[in-house]
């Protein structure tokens, strides 16, 4: 619902220029008229006033704030604002008017619809097939320090992988596993390393003693995004980052990139983590994840 090219605070008031825009009314002379485009005003209208709110993130509106953003009379927001509040989707509070309880019914609806799989090729899709990474989905095990890769979309220049669709592989030498660990509680980290016993070593880089990862984990939570450097698999490197949302959802996932350790694209490897971080976010929107300002 919220729009990410508006500016401004969880709390403050959006330019008027910009809620007239999004409510489908237009100012003139202090009265506020139907723009055209706009098949069902008072829906358009209702509209705003939610996403306004949402905005807000659980800081209620009186409703001359609301009317004033909106750039439409009192009499007409009251009138939407008392509509709502009989549906239950927005509720009365000393200070105005607040988000509803009957949103959550709609939100939880949402979520139960959502593949995730489903998803993640849709945002491949957006974010452009051609590139030359392959781009992976996995999940992490429940406990212990495995991770289960659920998608795969292809590059221009396939990749031999170590990795297949429903197998699983150690969190500790993948970039979607310490992705995943890394956002951990550290209580929790401790618990599965004492349950796994050693770590697994696949190459000469896999990582092998816990205070290492530690280490490793910590420079990923600095940099933003996890690296497998030849860690899995001789030959190849990858970036991974964590979907936001999942892990709140009960099911932590990550994606990754994966391509030649050598080469054009490992060079660009900033360049990739950006647009890596960028699906993840989008992803997670997708999946009902709060917007990442």
């Amino acid at each position: 619902m919220l729009n990410p090219e508006r500016g401004g605070g969880t709390a403050g008031a959006a330019p008027a220029s910009g809620r007239i825009r999004e409510a489908g009314v237009r100012v003139e002379n202090g009265t506020a008229e139907r723009r055209d485009r706009s098949l069902a005003p008072a829906v358009t209208r209702a509209a705003a006033i939610l996403d306004l709110l949402a905005e807000r993130r659980g800081q209620a509106a009186s409703l001359a704030e609301l009317a004033r953003d909106l750039g439409l009379a009192k009499s007409s927001v009251s009138n939407i604002c008392n509509a709502l509040v009989e549906a239950g989707m927005l509720r009365r509070t000393p200070e105005g008017f607040g988000l509803g309880r009957r949103l959550v019914g709609y939100a939880e609806a949402y979520l139960a619809g959502v593949d995730i799989v489903r998803e993640f090729h849709d945002v491949c899709r957006e974010h452009g097939g051609s590139r030359e990474e392959t781009v992976q989905l996995a999940v992490l095990g429940e406990s212990g320090l495995e991770v289960v890769y659920l998608a795969r979309r292809d590059g221009r220049h396939p990749v031999v992988l170590a990795s297949q669709i429903g197998r699983p592989l150690p969190a500790t030498t993948t970039a979607t596993g310490k992705a995943m660990l890394a956002e951990l509680p550290p209580q929790e980290l401790a618990l599965r390393l004492e349950a796994s016993g050693p770590l697994p070593r696949l190459t000469a880089n896999s990582i092998t003693e816990p205070a290492e990862l530690r280490r490793d984990l910590a420079a990923v939570r600095e940099r933003g995004y996890a690296l497998d450097a030849e860690e899995t698999l001789e030959g190849l490197l990858c970036l991974a980052a964590t979907v936001p949302g999942t892990a709140a959802r009960g099911q932590a996932a990550a994606v990754s990139f994966t391509g030649p350790a050598t080469g054009a694209a490992a060079d660009r490897r900033r360049e990739r983590a950006q647009r890596l971080r960028d699906l993840a976010r989008d992803l997670g929107a997708r999946l009902g994840a709060p917007e990442i300002r």
